[in-house]
């Protein structure tokens, strides 16, 4: 009998125990699938990396969203800046030229400078023409030019011919067809009557055989 009740309480507790081991069997089952299935997913994943396959993330936008594309006209180049050669310089001086209007002024002064006289080369001496005492420019090449440039803007030269009496001032300084030049005034008197014409004087290279810059006689 005692044999009988050990056999009937053993028999749950055995019941238990399978049912227990079964369980945990599956668990570790459903673990381990779990875990291969893992594996697998990564190796694939690590498979498209290496091989390029792999699609990167994009995010999505709506039409609106999406970026617009501005169109830019295309670049105009800009206009060449005006040639100098518009506005060409002379090398030398001896290309600067004697207006025709300041060529009849010129020979109108001259006229009213003449003066008849027996002593005189030629009958006649020219009043108009400046004279200057001894000095560092006597006897020099463009002598009355080198004078006039050395002079301060304004000053006044004056003269005692023999029936006229003469002026020669410094009116101004400017450029001149790019060379730095001085405006002059030549004027004559005589019984009460007068006459001027304008004089120019510019610094430079008087030709291409000049090495030094000078101030030289335009008219």
């Amino acid at each position: 009998m005692q044999r009988i009740l050990c056999a009937a309480f053993a028999a749950p507790a055995l019941l238990i125990s399978a049912h227990d081991a079964y369980a945990q069997g599956f668990l570790k089952r459903l673990a381990d699938r779990a875990v291969e299935k893992a594996e697998q997913n990564a190796e694939k994943l690590v498979g498209e990396v290496v091989s390029g396959s792999a699609k990167p993330r994009q995010d999505r936008r709506s039409d609106e969203e999406a970026p617009v594309a501005v169109e830019t006209a295309p670049e105009t180049p800009s206009a060449p800046v005006a040639s100098r050669s518009a506005e060409t310089k002379a090398r030398y001086i001896d290309s600067l030229k004697t207006p025709p209007d300041v060529e009849a002024k010129k020979a109108e002064y001259n006229k009213f400078g003449e003066v008849s006289c027996n002593d005189c080369e030629g009958g006649i001496e020219l009043d108009g023409r400046p004279t200057f005492p001894f000095d560092e420019f006597s006897g020099r090449y463009n002598e009355r030019a080198k004078r006039a440039g050395s002079w301060p803007i304004g000053h006044i030269h004056r003269w005692q011919g023999r029936a006229s009496k003469g002026t020669l001032t410094v009116t101004s300084e400017e450029r001149v067809d790019g060379f730095q030049c001085r405006r002059l005034e030549y004027r004559l008197e005589r019984s009460g009557a007068s006459v001027s014409r304008p004089g120019l004087i510019c610094l430079g290279l008087a030709n291409s055989s000049s090495e030094v810059e000078n101030w030289h006689e335009i008219y």
